[in-house]
């Protein structure tokens, strides 16, 4: 079974990935924030992270960062979620070794469910 991990303060859209991904086919967890996400690397390294950039505490950027230093890149997957489409933040996203982006707002639940499924590891 796939473990994806949702760093999200958006409980909405938490909710609604949780809702919207088979169980028979993943275990979904999840984190408020950047410092929360890194804890619970520390219990389990999930197979993809779906991480919003703009959060409390610690934003997702600044978490890409503290994960790599900790564990290496490219040792997860990781997409980015956010409504924020600033190509510099995107941009430091790649630097950090992300493997893709959408916008919440401009994407459908089939085509981000569609994304988890190809960003995942075979």
């Amino acid at each position: 079974m796939k473990k994806i991990l949702i760093v999200d303060d958006d409980m909405t859209f938490v909710a609604m990935m949780k809702a919207a991904l088979d169980p028979k086919k993943y275990e979904v967890t999840s984190a408020g924030n950047g410092i929360e996400a890194l804890s619970t690397l520390e219990e389990s390294m999930p197979d993809l992270i779906l991480l919003d950039i703009m959060m409390p505490k610690m934003d997702g950027i600044e978490f890409l960062t503290e994960m790599n230093k900790k564990y290496g890149e490219h040792k997860t997957s990781v997409l980015i979620t956010s409504n924020n489409s600033s190509l510099d933040k995107i941009s430091e996203g790649v630097a950090l070794g992300i493997k893709g982006y959408f916008i919440k707002s401009n994407e459908s639940l089939h085509g981000i469910i569609a994304m988890i499924e190809s960003a995942l590891p075979k």
